[in-house]
């Protein structure tokens, strides 16, 4: 595994997170629709918004990375291969000589569980290092493709840095594979405004106000609590909430003692079948009368 590569990595997880959720709050203001991607004029259409996305490259099923400027099957712009000869160069400047060849394997740079999210791993990076505002990565017949976004609509606004802290990076943690939680926490801490100072305890963050929070760890390195911060749940939620859809008022089923009165309609009662006449009975005789004799 590369260290510098990884300590990049959590340089830059926490801002990215922000801008990634921002991304989500832009997509889910559209109608829901067809997304398409053409490298052609390297554009990441979603519903009616259009926006610039140049290609970096191709994570393969094999776990080899491949820059787009390299696929012979891609046709990029101009300024599209510019971007990627940039983040080849910027192998040089950042310390990961492996970034600058055309293609390389992704396990001995990233480590086991960091190379099934080599696009997110590389996105988060890339986007920091490289000014962008945002990272997109999406399923390909080839892999899963990343393509780096600038948009200004992306921008995360200024706010307090604790409350800032609390709605963001809990969920970075739980929604991002980040290996070591306090390293991750402590750059972007610094990326808010906020000064920590690691103790035997965890970490103290102090406000620019005086307050202080401490961020404690388990042995792993995990985040287990943030004692004197309101930690908002941890989950992917845009920041511009849509309203909740309104459910039409179920309809109560009428009372069974209630059932269509105006038109309750008498059922007929089941046609009695005629009861089988009985033969009739001989014509009694009259007592004691005797036939009148005929006279003669």
């Amino acid at each position: 595994m590369d260290e510098q590569l990884v300590a990049l990595y959590h340089r830059h997880v926490g801002r990215a997170f922000e801008r990634q959720r921002r991304l989500v709050a832009l997509l889910e203001k559209q109608a829901p629709g067809e997304w398409a991607y053409d490298p052609a004029t390297a554009t990441l259409t979603y519903s009616k918004l259009t926006l610039d996305a140049p290609i970096l490259g191709t994570h393969a099923p094999n776990d080899t990375w491949l820059w787009a400027a390299s696929n012979k099957h891609l046709r990029l712009t101009l300024t599209n291969r510019a971007l990627v000869d940039a983040a080849r160069s910027a192998a040089h400047r950042l310390g990961v000589h492996a970034l600058g060849a055309p293609a390389f394997p992704l396990a001995p740079l990233l480590g086991p569980d960091l190379t099934p999210h080599a696009a997110h791993v590389l996105g988060t990076v890339l986007s920091g290092e490289l000014g962008y505002d945002a990272f997109h990565t999406f399923p390909h017949e080839a892999g899963r493709e990343l393509v780096l976004i600038r948009d200004k609509r992306l921008a995360v606004p200024a706010a307090k840095p604790l409350p800032r802290l609390a709605a963001a990076f809990p969920a970075a943690v739980v929604e991002m594979a980040v290996p070591d939680h306090k390293a991750a926490l402590a750059a972007y801490a610094r990326d808010i405004g906020l000064s920590p100072t690691e103790t035997a305890g965890g970490l103290v963050l102090r406000s620019p106000d005086g307050r202080e929070v401490t961020a404690r760890f388990d042995a792993r390195g995990r985040l287990t609590v943030i004692e004197g911060l309101p930690v908002v749940a941890p989950r992917l939620v845009a920041p511009v909430k849509k309203p909740p859809a309104k459910k039409p008022a179920a309809k109560k089923p009428p009372a069974k003692a209630a059932k269509p009165a105006a038109k309750a309609v008498k059922k007929a009662p089941p046609a009695k079948k005629p009861a089988p006449k009985k033969p009739a009975a001989p014509a009694k005789k009259a007592a004691g009368k005797k036939p009148a004799a005929k006279k003669r």
